[in-house]
């Protein structure tokens, strides 16, 4: 090599055994392993994402019902827009805190459009309080045949079931499908 030519030190410069090509193996072995992790159900097989493990989460009652109740339900439409408004229940013993209303409108076809996720207030749900809420979704150009309503705990929580209570009225303008 002449003075000019550029030479890296590294710590396998030196050695002329087997460690650089045994640590090019385990690294070819762990992106592999990534790969795999990534690209199968694998991570499913090992980790324990099972609904139950999530449900635990979720509120009871002490006689087996569900833990919320719908008392109000109402909505607007126009060729633009749904506003669907409402309240909640909570029929269990203990605070809800965070509890969402998760409404999913249907196109003409029936099938899922828009979501919205709007908290209900209080954030803290007491027990037997009645919480409200109101979302209102653009419905776009495949129009709109219904709409779903649900309710959840924040940070990606599992569903609460709810029981419907909600008065119906004669003619309703679009019919929740849930």
């Amino acid at each position: 090599m002449g003075k000019r030519d550029l030479k890296l030190e590294t710590s396998f410069s030196s050695s002329r055994g087997a460690l650089p090509y045994i640590a090019i193996a385990g690294a070819l072995v762990a992106l592999a392993g990534i790969v795999v992790v990534m690209t199968t159900d694998v991570a499913a097989r090992l980790l324990p994402m099972d609904p139950r493990y999530v449900n635990v989460l979720v509120p009871t009652v002490a006689d087996g019902s569900p833990p919320l109740s719908l008392q109000t339900l109402t909505q607007k439409s126009d060729n633009k827009s749904l506003t669907v408004e409402g309240s909640v229940l909570n029929r269990t013993d203990s605070t809800i805190s965070g509890l969402l209303a998760v409404v999913q409108v249907k196109d003409r076809y029936t099938l899922p459009g828009e979501i919205a996720q709007v908290p209900i207030e209080p954030a803290e749900l007491e027990s037997q309080v009645k919480g409200k809420f109101r979302a209102t979704i653009m419905v776009g150009e495949k129009g709109l045949s219904g709409y779903d309503i649900q309710f959840k705990l924040p940070n990606d929580g599992p569903f609460v079931p709810h029981k419907d209570d909600h008065p119906l009225e004669l003619t309703p303008q679009i019919k929740p499908t849930k």
